[in-house]
């Protein structure tokens, strides 16, 4: 199934603000906290490089940098999680996620805000626990001093799941196109 992404994110009410390398780097480096991202992938080696790109050490000093990750050894960050430590008699266990990223933000403390990353988010809706981990609240704090992006395989979801992701951010990072997609905000 092939979907076009420029389009569908069109009809949810997202801009392209980006469409060059260079730019969706400068991007990655400044997105600022408060902002969840979405990376849309079909390749890991182009999913890997836009996370490396995002943890940049360049742009990320007196920064912690937290993954949820199936590899700990890929990325080199302050602060690592495996995906099944989340699951405890195939349930979703909210309770760890906040855990881990509320130590990422004490660890944080008197540095600038984590940057996190959800290395394989369609993972959950493999094993059959998407709509649980949609509907999972990760606290406001947290939400509020942090810069998230989660990336998800696009060949991994429907086009229903796909809709509920996109709708839920304001930035979408495509890689087919390489872009950065920005949700219109109406002002009154």
């Amino acid at each position: 199934m092939r979907i076009d992404f420029a389009t569908m994110l069109e009809s949810l009410g997202f801009s392209s603000i980006t469409h060059s390398d260079e730019d969706v780097s400068k991007f990655l480096h400044n997105v600022k906290n408060k902002e969840h991202c979405v990376l849309i992938f079909q390749s890991e080696i182009i999913r890997d490089k836009i996370i490396s790109e995002f943890f940049n050490s360049e742009f990320t000093n007196n920064t912690t940098t937290a993954i949820f990750t199936h590899n700990p050894s890929k990325f080199n960050c302050s602060k690592i999680i495996e995906y099944n430590e989340l699951i405890e008699n195939q349930k979703l266990v909210p309770n760890k996620i906040n855990e881990f990223l509320v130590t990422v933000l004490d660890e944080s403390y008197n540095k600038n805000y984590p940057k996190i990353v959800c290395e394989d988010t369609a993972w959950f809706s493999e094993i059959g626990l998407f709509k649980e981990h949609q509907e999972s609240k990760i606290p406001e704090k947290i939400l509020n001093e942090s810069t998230i992006m989660c990336c998800y395989n696009s060949n991994k979801l429907n086009v229903e799941q796909l809709k509920t992701v996109l709708k839920t951010r304001n930035f979408i990072i495509l890689e087919k196109p390489f872009s950065v997609y920005a949700k219109n905000i109406i002002q009154n």
